[in-house]
């Protein structure tokens, strides 16, 4: 099995446990993303792996975009543009092959799911939160928006007025309400996390592989309308945006601990 640097692997029988570990937040950097790509690639024959669990090693999922990292990147004056649009690109192709996958996909997620984690998490079949658990979409406040194929996805969820809530007031959304709006399919005492998701996978396990394959094709295709033009036009959008200077000062911002000034 191969080893990664920021992910850990772990098998049991038909399920993959892949844990995200890069302390102490599980941020998003360049080299988690794409390992997580490498990750869902090698899966893509394995027919021996029936289901997929992503979760996290630590007390919280992850923190979202290392902002250290993108705003080095994206303010780059020789490279900023090109270098957002790349971010995107690489976004949208951790999120995709996750989605592709024909296994069955389930999160199991112990406490903050913010940003880069929540799309992580709704790209995911089935979405298993601890009770302390929340989701937030903070890009707006730094300056984003909600990329890498995730506004549509969230509308796909919860519908779209509920989607715009969430994005532009950037609140956190407690587990008990993430299960109420759609946002979790179960909420669970954190110390049963990974008890609770084995059990899940073993009432799955007893009805037919190749009809669950394909209920998940039909219910995806089903809700896949508009993402086509979001993955080309993104990855175009993003780097204009980098211009209005919004995003340098939002992060910037974040990272200095004080109110943005837009």
């Amino acid at each position: 099995m191969k080893t990664y640097e920021t992910l850990t692997i772990e098998q049991s029988g038909a399920t993959t446990i892949a844990y995200l570990n890069r302390p102490p937040l599980n941020t998003f950097n360049t080299m988690m993303m794409e390992e997580l790509i490498s990750f869902f690639h090698s899966l893509r024959n394995n027919a021996d792996v029936r289901f997929v669990v992503i979760s996290a090693k630590g007390k919280i999922f992850s923190a979202g975009a290392d902002l250290k990292e993108l705003n080095e990147l994206v303010n780059n004056k020789e490279r900023g543009a090109i270098n957002a649009r790349l971010h995107q690109l690489r976004g949208q192709e951790m999120l995709r092959s996750l989605e592709a996958l024909e296994q069955i996909t389930i999160g199991a997620l112990p406490g903050a799911i913010i940003g880069g984690g929540a799309a992580l998490a709704s790209s995911c079949d089935f979405r298993i939160l601890a009770e302390d658990s929340y989701f937030s979409v903070p890009e707006a406040v730094i300056g984003y928006p909600y990329t890498w194929g995730c506004t549509p996805r969230l509308v796909r969820i919860v519908g779209a007025s509920r989607a715009m809530e969430i994005i532009m007031l950037c609140e956190p959304i407690p587990a008990q309400e993430a299960y109420r709006i759609g946002l979790a399919n179960r909420v669970v005492p954190p110390n049963r996390l990974m008890e609770f998701t084995h059990d899940f996978i073993a009432k799955i396990a007893k009805s037919s592989p190749t009809s669950n394959r394909i209920t998940k094709k039909i219910a995806l295709g089903a809700s896949m309308q508009g993402f086509g033009n979001m993955f080309s036009t993104e990855p175009e959008i993003v780097p204009g945006l980098i211009h209005t200077g919004e995003p340098a000062e939002g992060m910037q911002a974040f990272l200095e601990k004080r109110t943005p000034k837009y």
